[in-house]
């Protein structure tokens, strides 16, 4: 039996309705901007040495300058910014000069936008100190840059993969005079429009080709002429592609303020505003909470599996068109996002027999889809659908799986993936209900508008139809041009904006939840609803909309059904799948590309599925951790345009071999390959990294994680303190001291490897711990890549077999963090809530046995808990005993 989880929706149980001053919203482009950087000591504090800013008035240098903290200088490098200012008829400021007499006057004062690459790095080097943001910006640190009380802080908060940046609220700032301040990282927002992440400044030139360029091979940590040389540079290069990236937003014609661009999402909901489309939740203000829980509880992400295990395989590897908004197309879900209003109607009797139409030709048919559009109550029994579970049953990482389901508890799916189950397995589930969703009306608040060069009319024009259809006849124009010349580049910074707009507007909007970061009263909606106050909340975005986000991903999954049924309908199987791509085998890739080719929603001859790396040979290891790849004897190479090997589990690791300019990761699996064929043995792979250690690196970007160094501050100057998006380094549990795992983290050095050798924290307790027993080799680390099993499946080698789940007991959980930071801590898990009714009755119902299977060792202590529970009604979870055994309850 086993614990399955599915996603819940929540609401505040006593909403209360703040009155906030009227902000004025910022200006969508800036006639003046400071640029500034600096740079540090390369030790571990990472203390400001040198800075320089320059202020641009309408594209024109007005002032600029250096500053710097002469505490943190010799005197030979005191002398030589002294002297290099006064050559170049540089102004020259003390950092707290600098501050006082240049940043706020310009940013506070003058409203002047700052920007920066990587932003937060170089506020934080100007600070003075740094606390713990309250309230509203729990989670996010306050900066104190000035000992002015009319200069007020700064607030820096985590939002998704970027940051919010804030003056705080101060005596002097405050009320309907209230300035927040302009702030732009130019680094977020080059990941949004070049769609990089993790973009280096050096990579944003190369990309938009800048006037100005990055200077390389510089040795940092000693200030010299050439170094200054370098940070004036730094400034000029991020300025220039401020600027380029200004150009690349105006391809988009959308009205969003720069500052107010925290990821692609906003580029898609700012799009929606302006052809005046309205959000679901104001459109349905009356819509039951009920309904949307039970919607909920049917989303489940992109499908990725891995079925020929260690067994090499050759595949040709399909991808879909534009997968999600296809499949918004297929659905024809765009009538839903341009709603008046969302009915819902019983189909159960329909919905029965359209799925004892389902097959192959049947899914053919794109007329058919429009009526998918619906969820079914069923009672699971071994049918084929996705599961949430830890397959590990380590309490790690939920993961989903696509399983043979049984439960004796009904649960509701979307339609798509019931069909999905009836396609793969040949039968209709018990079908306890079904309700299909009808959009009605249309909003009258549309507005027709110019987005992308493209004039759109909201109540006439499909703007995904629209948008993909026009980045298809841009790619067919490419293809006859030279890469080199204007108009090439011109048309790929199109294709592109298309591309990120289309996907921004059909998938991620739609499921955008934002936990706050303490807890309060709840009701939490599933497959059942309860109250809590042991949970958090979990905010909707403006534009969520359950319905869209389940069918769309479900949708998607049901593609990759059809193309598993006709590989085996043509006596094989895949390989591979990948959320919009499989991969099967060459012989059959054709007739799959033709199979789907009749679901083409397109006005144009799109294909919908198309070969992207043909005849290469697949070993897969689980999911997420593949190589395609060309043989020839014992030698290997890769895709030429592009890595073609994922490195899920070795991507996040930083690079044992510094010095090295070769690509390390190519390294691994080519000795992962080598290792597979016999070519070496494991005692190669020891012998060849067993002196190096697998290590991240890591931004102190929330207080949770700065928490952690509180043993190392505690009592020490600003100026020895590990400090706010500094970077450090953690290490992997080896070992355990007493029980308990312990986490090595460390403060950042620019060579990692030595941080073995040097005393750590444990992240665990915050003990100061030393010893290279305590960090995983990466001889040990690339063995059990190459070993680790795809959990969500049985096998060992070969082709895997769907698990049986039988689920006994269902938890609700929230969102499920994505981020790779987060997974190195084994933090930003999801959120399970707590029905505590419901764990207080199951503990009055325990006898001693049970009581002692769940933890609870001696029937004293058990009737110490229920005595309480009978006395009060009530009981503390918050214990780490009470924690341990409500995991066990639930």
């Amino acid at each position: 039996m086993s614990k399955i989880a599915a996603r819940a929706f929540t609401q505040k149980c006593n909403p209360t309705t703040k009155n906030y001053p009227q902000r004025k919203d910022p200006p969508l482009r800036y006639d003046r901007v400071l640029v500034f950087d600096t740079e540090t000591t390369t030790d571990q504090y990472q203390n400001m040495k040198i800075g320089h800013f320059e202020i641009f008035q309408d594209g024109y240098t007005q002032h600029e300058g250096l500053f710097y903290d002469s505490s943190k200088l010799d005197d030979s490098e005191n002398k030589v910014i002294e002297e290099y200012s006064k050559n170049q008829k540089l102004a020259l400021y003390t950092l707290e000069g600098f501050v006082d007499e240049v940043f706020y006057p310009e940013t506070f004062n003058l409203g002047t936008l700052c920007v920066g690459f990587n932003l937060a790095f170089d506020i934080i080097r100007i600070a003075k100190r740094s606390g713990d943001s309250k309230k509203g910006n729990k989670g996010g640190f306050t900066l104190t840059l000035s000992d002015n009380p009319f200069n007020p802080p700064i607030i820096i908060r985590k939002m998704g993969e970027s940051n919010t940046y804030k003056f705080s609220t101060t005596k002097q700032n405050k009320g309907e005079e209230y300035f927040s301040g302009h702030f732009l990282d130019a680094q977020t927002l080059g990941e949004v429009l070049l769609q990089k992440k993790h973009i280096s400044l050096e990579k944003a030139c190369e990309l938009l080709d800048t006037k100005h360029k990055k200077i390389k091979d510089i040795d940092h940590g000693t200030v010299t002429k050439e170094y200054i040389d370098y940070m004036i540079m730094d400034v000029k290069t991020t300025y220039d592609v401020y600027r380029e990236l200004l150009d690349e937003l105006d391809l988009y014609q959308i009205d969003i303020p720069l500052t107010k661009i925290f990821s692609a999402a906003s580029l898609g909901k700012h799009a929606l505003k302006q052809l005046g489309v309205q959000p679901f939740h104001k459109q349905n203000p009356l819509f039951l909470p009920d309904i949307l829980g039970n919607i909920m509880t049917a989303y489940f992400g992109g499908r990725c599996e891995c079925m020929f295990r260690k067994q090499p395989k050759k595949v040709t590897v399909l991808d879909f068109t534009s997968m999600y908004p296809t499949v918004t197309m297929v659905l024809d879900l765009w009538k839903f996002i341009i709603a008046e209003k969302l009915q819902k109607e019983d189909a159960t009797s329909e919905i029965k027999e359209l799925l004892s139409k389902v097959s192959l030709e049947y899914l053919q048919n794109k007329e058919n889809w429009e009526d998918f559009v619906a969820m079914v109550k069923i009672i699971p029994d071994e049918d084929i659908l996705p599961v949430r579970m830890d397959y590990k049953g380590k309490k790690s990482t939920l993961n989903v799986g696509l399983n043979y389901l049984s439960s004796k508890s009904p649960m509701w799916f979307s339609l798509p993936d019931v069909i999905s189950s009836v396609l793969l397995t040949g039968k209709v589930p018990e079908i306890i209900e079904a309700i299909r969703f009808v959009p009605s009306g249309v909003q009258d608040s549309l507005v027709e508008s110019s987005i992308l060069g493209i004039n759109l009319d909201p109540r006439k024009d499909n703007l995904i139809q629209t948008f993909v259809e026009e980045r298809q006849k841009i790619k067919t124009r490419m293809k006859s041009l030279n890469r080199g010349t204007s108009e090439y580049r011109h048309l790929s910074s199109q294709a592109q904006a298309i591309k990120i707009l289309v996907n921004a507007m059909s998938y991620g909007i739609f499921i955008e939840l934002n936990p706050e970061d303490k807890k309060s009263d709840i009701e939490v909606y599933g497959l059942d609803s309860f109250d809590t106050s042991e949970n958090r909340y979990e905010k909707a975005g403006k534009y969520f909309h359950p319905l869209l986000a389940v069918m769309i991903t479900s949708g998607s999954r049901l593609f990759l059904s059809m193309a598993e049924a006709k590989v085996k309908d043509l006596g094989s199987a895949h390989a591979y799948m990948d959320t919009d791509s499989v991969f099967v085998p060459p012989e059959h890739a054709q007739e799959i590309i033709d199979y789907f080719q009749p679901l083409n929603p397109y006005d144009l001859d799109i294909s919908l599925l198309k070969p992207e790396k043909d005849d290469m040979w697949f070993y897969g290891i689980c999911s997420k951790r593949y190589a395609l790849y060309n043989k020839e004897g014992d030698n290997f190479s890769f895709y030429e345009h592009e890595r073609s090997y994922k490195l899920h589990g070795l991507g996040h690791l930083t690079n044992p071999f510094p010095n090295s300019d070769k690509d390390w990761h190519a390294d691994v699996w080519l000795d992962i390959l080598r290792l597979h064929y016999g070519i070496i043995k494991p005692i190669d792979i020891e012998e060849k990294y067993s002196s190096l250690f697998a290590v991240s690196r890591l931004t102190v970007s929330t207080a949770n994680v700065l928490k952690r160094f509180k043993t190392i501050n505690d009592g020490q100057p600003w100026s020895k303190q590990i400090k706010p998006f500094n970077f450090c380094n953690v290490g992997f549990q080896t070992i355990k001291d007493d029980g308990k795992p312990i986490k090595p983290l460390a403060p950042f050095s620019k060579d990692p490897q030595k941080i073995v050798y040097e005393p750590f924290l444990d992240y665990n307790t915050g003990e100061i711990k030393q010893g290279m027993e305590y960090f995983k080799t990466l001889s040990r680390t690339i063995l059990e890549y190459a070993n680790h099993p795809e959990y969500k499946y049985e096998g060992d080698i070969g082709q895997m077999k769907r698990r049986h789940i039988h689920a006994d007991s269902i938890v609700l959980i929230g969102k499920e963090a994505n981020n790779i930071d987060d997974q190195a801590l084994d933090i930003g898990q999801a959120q399970v809530f707590i029905n505590k009714q419901d764990i207080m009755d199951k503990i009055m119902q325990l006898d001693a046995e049970m009581g002692r299977k769940v933890g609870i060792a001696y029937r004293g202590t058990l009737k110490r808990i229920q005595d309480k529970i009978k006395l009060t009604g009530d009981i503390n979870l918050n214990t780490n005993f009470m924690k341990e055994l409500v995991d066990k309850l639930i």
